[in-house]
């Protein structure tokens, strides 16, 4: 494995990952739904019953990305399948604007056809997602996996030491660059 395709890896999974992972379980963590002082087996037990009683609730959380993260299995490997679903959905986005077809060629078969392709696509997005994985690089799986797995335990460790991901202040930063 090259350095590029490692540094690539950090970048399209690992950090997402750890953006993500602290995201969910700052919140979690200030929810009081796990103690910040539980181990990592201890944090995965608890994740594991909070996704049993999110399946037995009838109403869903307040919190959007926390439902999705349960819909998709919840701990590391729903975390991924969440960032993937959502990089795939996001470039099927641009990829429709910026290349779009016009009106008679969407509809040309008809609009049941338009609707059967649209809903095929939606379900190869959520295949693609569940088996994250094989989405990201044939070369180096192991690599990729591994880069998604330490950026999803240094989240969790940075929400539950408290840490703030000063992200406010990184786009401040951002914009007085482009100025």
């Amino acid at each position: 494995m090259r350095i590029l395709d490692l540094i690539k890896a950090l970048v399209e999974l690992g950090i997402p990952m750890v953006v993500l992972s602290w995201f969910i379980f700052s919140w979690l963590y200030g929810a009081g739904e796990i103690d910040r002082e539980a181990g990592r087996k201890a944090i995965s037990a608890r994740v594991k019953k909070l996704k049993k009683s999110f399946e037995k609730k009838e109403e869903k959380n307040t919190n959007y990305v926390y439902d999705k993260w349960m819909w998709f299995g919840s701990g590391f490997y729903g975390l991924a399948g969440l960032w993937t679903f959502a990089v795939v959905e996001i470039s099927d986005l641009f990829g429709f604007v910026f290349n779009f077809p016009g009106l008679t060629a969407m509809f040309e078969d008809g609009f049941i056809s338009f609707v059967v392709a649209l809903l095929l696509n939606q379900v190869t997005n959520i295949v693609t997602a569940f088996v994250w994985f094989g989405y990201w690089s044939a070369d180096s799986v192991i690599v990729w996996v591994l880069v998604a797995y330490i950026g999803y335990w240094a989240g969790v460790e940075m929400a539950r030491r408290g840490m703030v991901l000063p992200i406010d202040q990184w786009l401040k930063k951002l914009s007085i660059k482009k100025s």
